[in-house]
C-alpha cells in the first residue's frame, strides 16, 4: 500500500496541498473530490507500471476508484 500510496503522491501531491487521501476515499471517476480527470487516471495507471509490473494490465476500470481497491487488484489478482 506504501509503494502504491508512494506513486499517487508524487504525480499529485501539487493538487492536494500534500494532503494525503484515505486509502478508501474515492480518488478518481465520479464519486472523487480530487477533481482528478482521465488523463490523470491513465498518468497513475503509467506510473505503476514499473513497481508492479504487467499486474496492470490486469486492473479493471469499475474498480479503479480508490487507492486501496487498486491495491487489492494488485495483490489478489
Amino acid at each position: 500500500m506504501d509503494e502504491l500510496r508512494k506513486v499517487f503522491m508524487d504525480l499529485f501531491a501539487d493538487k492536494f496541498s500534500g494532503e494525503v487521501p484515505d486509502d478508501d476515499a474515492v480518488v478518481f471517476g465520479a464519486g472523487s473530490k480530487y477533481g482528478l480527470e482521465s488523463m490523470d487516471t491513465m498518468r497513475f495507471a503509467s506510473a505503476l507500471l514499473q513497481p508492479f509490473g504487467d499486474k496492470v494490465y490486469d486492473l479493471k476500470v469499475e474498480n479503479f476508484t480508490t487507492l486501496r481497491g487498486i491495491h487489492d487488484q494488485l495483490h489478489n489478482g
